[in-house]
């Protein structure tokens, strides 16, 4: 079955079969500038995530892959799952349901992650179809990640969002406007804390993010 993967960063909302894959590019060099004019270390050893959507009826299971831009560097979560929020903001108000992450980081793991400018967050479906998003915000404004080592804390800042699906056929569509990216034959000083809606800026395409998806074992 063909794989593909579709910029999605433009969507308010997505419908994620089993197995899909919604994948994040974070810009995380604010956290090295910011050390590095502290006398700092230069990579967090913490990393806290989390993923409003509208409210889901029944359990979602997620795993989540944080990553090196070039894939050389990766850490693993399994058995997430989405619990019930409340978000508060201009545009919307009300309940939500809220996915949350966290990483501690050795030394020897951080740098490896964030060596670069970016990291890639990969969030695979392992429960039945959902439907993700919280309208009126683009899916790229529904993630929040934040950075931190010692007394330093940064958010990163979104960038991109990808959806890698195994069902080609379906998800070309659903999303008329969406340009298919990549196939497999084979197989502000952003936020730092929780739920605050930032619109970041598109920043630096999907070229990481393709790098990311030819190499990713399933």
């Amino acid at each position: 079955m063909g794989a593909s993967t579709l910029d999605v960063s433009a969507e308010a909302s997505i419908v994620m079969h089993t197995g899909d894959t919604l994948i994040f590019q974070l810009m995380t060099w604010n956290f090295g500038v910011n050390a590095a004019r502290q006398n700092l270390p230069l990579y967090p050893t913490d990393v806290n995530f989390e993923l409003v959507s509208a409210p889901m009826s029944g359990a979602a299971g997620f795993a989540a892959t944080l990553e090196s831009a070039d894939g050389t560097a990766s850490v693993a979560l399994d058995n997430l799952t989405f619990s019930p929020g409340y978000f508060q903001s201009s545009q919307y108000t009300g309940a939500v349901s809220v996915l949350n992450g966290h990483l501690n980081l050795s030394l020897l793991d951080s740098e490896g992650l964030f060596s670069g400018s970016s990291v890639v967050l990969a969030l695979q479906n392992e429960g039945p179809d959902v439907t993700m998003g919280l309208t009126p915000y683009l899916l790229r404004q529904d993630l929040y990640a934040n950075l931190s080592g010692g007394p330093l804390s940064v958010g990163a800042i979104p960038g991109s969002v990808a959806l890698e699906s195994q069902d080609d056929s379906v998800n070309s569509a659903r999303f008329h406007g969406a340009a298919i990216l990549a196939g497999d034959s084979e197989a502000p000083e952003p936020q730092t804390g929780g739920l605050l809606l930032g619109g970041g800026a598109l920043l630096c395409g999907l070229s990481a993010i393709l790098a990311r998806v030819s190499r990713r074992r399933r």
